[in-house]
């Protein structure tokens, strides 16, 4: 018999962002596991026999006027199915309540945890904004992090999808015991365009590419300093949403020549596939999913330890750098805007990395680290 495990994601559930994460995991999952996805509320498309709305169609007009009253009913479902699973997977934003109510019933609680832990990411981004003459602009408060830490005391185990996460959580005090490293993915079916094939003109400039949140918390600003100050043979695209502290801080850069920054594309893989090289200084993060795609799409990466997400390796798919260390960054991106066969060398390693971490791999390797803890603790 197949293991019985209930996934609650507690906000309206779309196939972007969070809610992206969240159903390739789960639906990669039930090629090994037995599993019923709860949520609030869905997109039509996403429905079937496996997902259960919480909140009635014909109700959710309704309910979407109280903010709460959607996770409320949805963590209350989940509840009334638990005599149905052998264990619970929770994406974050469950309740303190619902916690404690899983905790009375003896079954393995399986928490996911996308990027650092709150208390880690709150120091992190005090330095940046602080190094930038800036107050900070994250929301993140004490409070906050207090209550990540108590809630996660009262689970069995919390998945990290990098060396990053697992570490910030260590550092917070959760015991390595309840730690399981893991991974994110991406998905071929988003880029029916792949395999990439390559060509290496040395007398072409290199075009170097971000895709995210323009903003302090991915080194945006770092990226742009680090870049003024090389003045590598190529052009840096910049695709994302933009925080006002990085136009304040950064503005004369971002009008340089060199520099072209887009609005978000619904064509990403347009942009993976024209460019050289992938950059992604970010100074606290889970394990970005842009990632995973621009090796995909065989592009060398140049990340900071935060942005290669536990995927990229330094050296073989690219360079993992020290987002601060702004000397190495100006040397790297100069390098890599000349060294046409070390560009080749990395995206064809990077290329062949990624085809471990597609959606239906990661899911299978979390399904059994999931059936591997639930039948230890049914022998217990």
């Amino acid at each position: 018999m197949r293991t019985r495990l209930g996934s609650l994601i507690p906000l309206h559930c779309i196939d972007a962002g969070v809610g992206h994460t969240f159903l390739s995991l789960n639906r990669s999952m039930l090629q090994d596991l037995d599993v019923s996805i709860v949520a609030p509320s869905c997109e039509a498309d996403l429905r079937s026999e496996k997902f259960i709305e919480a909140v009635p169609k014909f109700l959710q007009g309704v309910c979407y006027k109280f903010p709460r009253v959607p996770k409320f009913v949805a963590e209350k479902r989940f509840i009334s199915l638990l005599g149905g699973f052998d264990a619970a997977y929770l994406f974050p934003g469950c309740s303190q309540g619902l916690l404690a109510s899983l905790a009375k019933s003896n079954k393995p609680v399986f928490a996911e945890r996308i990027n650092c832990h709150t208390g880690t990411a709150k120091r992190i981004l005090d330095e940046a904004y602080d190094r930038l003459g800036l107050p900070p602009q994250h929301g993140i408060t004490a409070e906050w992090a207090e209550q990540e830490t108590e809630q996660l005391s009262m689970v069995d185990f919390v998945f990290c999808p990098s060396f990053e996460v697992e570490k910030s959580f260590e550092e917070e005090g959760l015991p390595s015991r309840k730690l399981i490293r893991s991974s994110y993915g991406w998905s071929p079916n988003r880029f029916p365009n792949l395999p990439v094939v390559r060509t290496y003109d040395p007398s072409k400039p290199c075009t170097f590419l971000f895709v995210g949140y323009l903003c302090v918390r991915k080194g945006t600003h770092l990226l742009l300093r680090a870049w003024e100050k090389a003045r590598p043979n190529g052009t840096l695209v910049l695709c994302g949403n933009i925080e006002p502290a990085i136009e304040q801080t950064c503005g004369e850069i971002l009008s340089r020549p060199d520099v072209f920054w887009h609005q978000p594309s619904p064509d990403v893989g347009r942009l993976y596939r024209q460019a050289d090289v992938f950059v992604f200084p970010s100074l606290e993060e889970g394990s970005p999913l842009v990632t995973y795609e621009a090796m995909a799409h065989g592009l060398p990466v140049l990340v900071s330890p935060m942005g290669s997400g536990g995927i990229a390796r330094d050296g073989i798919d690219g360079l993992v750098i020290s987002p601060y260390d702004e000397e190495k960054w100006i040397e790297a991106l100069r390098k890599l805007s000349t060294d046409v066969s070390l560009r080749r060398h990395f995206g064809e390693s990077a290329r062949k990395r990624a085809e471990q971490f597609t959606w239906e791999r990661v899911g299978r390797r979390r399904a059994a680290e999931i059936v591997k803890r639930v039948e230890l603790a049914a022998c217990a």
